[in-house]
C-alpha cells in the first residue's frame, strides 16, 4: 500500500494466505504513535521509545520486517542501509522486528549494517499494534515502511499487501530527501 491507497485494508497475505492484522493504522498527516522497543547493548536489554528516536530532530525511517532472517528482509535492511548514506546522518533509520534483541545484533554484524538501528518488538508486540502491522497469529510484524518529519509527523507509509514483496524503496527515500531539504 502506497501513500494514495492508505491506510490498506484490515489484513496481508502471505503468499496468498489472508493475514489479519491488529492494532491502529496511523493517519497520514497525524503525529506517529509512541512505542516502546528493546535493543540489546553490552550484555543488557535496553528499551528505546519514540522519545529516544527523535531525540536528535531529524526525519525518522521505519523499516518494518519479520525477521531480519528472511531473504526479503535482508535485502530490506541492506537496501536502507545503503541508501541512507546519502544522508550523511541528517536521517535516523530503525530497522525493526519481531526478532530477539540478540538475533538482530547477530544480522546486523554479519551484514554490517551501520546507518541503521536495529530494534525489537518481541517483548510486547506494542510497536505492532501502535502502528496496525501486527499480524495476530502467529503475533509477528507485516512488511512495512512509515517516515515521519522531525516533528513526528507521518508522511509517508506503506504496508504491503502481500508479505514477501518488497517495499517501494524509492517512495520513502523520495520522502527523505523532501524532509531533508526543508530544513
Amino acid at each position: 500500500m502506497t501513500d494514495d491507497t492508505f491506510p490498506p485494508a484490515r489484513f496481508v497475505t502471505f503468499r496468498g494466505a489472508a493475514c489479519s492484522l491488529a492494532g491502529t493504522i496511523p493517519k497520514l498527516g497525524a503525529v506517529i504513535p509512541r512505542f516502546r522497543l528493546s535493543r540489546w547493548w553490552d550484555a543488557e536489554r535496553i528499551e528505546v521509545t519514540l522519545e529516544d528516536a527523535m531525540v536528535a530532530g531529524r526525519p525518522i525511517l521505519l523499516s518494518v520486517v519479520q525477521s531480519v532472517d528472511g531473504p526479503v528482509s535482508r535485502v530490506q535492511a541492506k537496501t536502507f542501509d545503503t541508501q541512507l548514506a546519502e544522508f550523511d546522518g541528517a536521517v535516523t533509520g530503525l530497522q525493526i522486528s519481531s526478532d530477539l534483541p540478540i538475533t538482530i545484533n547477530r544480522f546486523f554484524r554479519q551484514e554490517e549494517i551501520t546507518r541503521l538501528v536495529g530494534l525489537s518488538d518481541y517483548h510486547d508486540q506494542n510497536f505492532g499494534r501502535a502502528y496496525g502491522v501486527l499480524i495476530e497469529e502467529p503475533r509477528i510484524l507485516t512488511r512495512a515502511v512509515f517516515v515521519a518529519d522531525r516533528n513526528g509527523v507521518l508522511r509517508h507509509a506503506e504496508i504491503l499487501p502481500e508479505i514477501t514483496l518488497e517495499p517501494d524503496y524509492e517512495a520513502a527515500l523520495a520522502m527523505l530527501r523532501g524532509l531533508v531539504s526543508e530544513e
